[in-house]
């Protein structure tokens, strides 16, 4: 036996839109954040970690969780220079990933570097995996040449972004103010002149699930 709706077809069709689209909404409100482990590589001031943690959240809708603190690789470690290669500590977190992580930030007050086409040890402020889980950014260099700890807090804010970016999927930009602008080895000035902000063109990049994640922008 069979209980026939009461209502016409039409109406059946927009209750069934209707009830779809409030489950949807349900499971979205539902869904849990995604997290963002924020990994101390050595010794990090606690004011660093906590600047990067807001500033990737103050953009992207994520959990950030702050994890203890490990040591650097030692296979990183170049003796020549006596400082740490990027590539190699992102390997080290890609091997240990913290349970429950979306994406890895590993944040170090060491000095680092990578290859940079013919310039075999190049010193640099961060490096992200593009469209990976990780990336890792030091604090070094703000600290050399930042007069006032609040003008190193946002620099290094704004290399939190942009290396996040990376794993997000963005590669470098050439619009102006972009915060994913190649800093072509003046990470100094590259923040400063940087709007801390991914650009509408960086944004277009992103699947429609990934784009969602990113917040209303000034």
């Amino acid at each position: 036996m069979e209980r026939q709706s009461r209502h016409p077809p039409f109406v059946q069709r927009l209750l069934l839109v209707v009830v779809l689209l409030g489950a949807s909404l349900a499971s979205s409100a539902d869904a849990p954040q995604r997290l963002v482990s924020l990994v101390p590589l050595g010794p990090v001031k606690q004011e660093y970690l906590e600047r990067v943690a807001q500033e990737i959240q103050a953009r992207v809708d994520v959990q950030v969780r702050i994890e203890p603190q490990r040591e650097l690789p030692e296979e990183a470690f170049y003796k020549p220079r006596k400082r740490w290669r990027a590539e190699r500590i992102l390997d080290a977190l890609d091997a240990q990933v913290p349970e429950g992580a979306w994406k890895v930030v590993g944040v170090t007050e060491a000095e680092i570097s990578t290859t940079k086409g013919d310039i075999l040890d190049w010193g640099i402020a961060g490096l992200g995996n593009i469209g990976g889980t990780s990336c890792v950014l030091s604090a070094f260099i703000y600290k050399k040449h930042s007069k006032t700890q609040e003008v190193l807090l946002r620099r290094l804010g704004d290399l939190a972004v942009h290396e996040f970016g990376h794993t997000l999927g963005f590669t470098h930009c050439e619009v102006e103010g972009c915060v994913m602008a190649d800093a072509k080895g003046k990470a100094v000035k590259s923040a400063d002149e940087s709007s801390g902000q991914y650009c509408a063109q960086c944004l277009e990049k992103l699947s429609p699930e990934d784009r969602a994640l990113i917040k209303p922008q000034p």
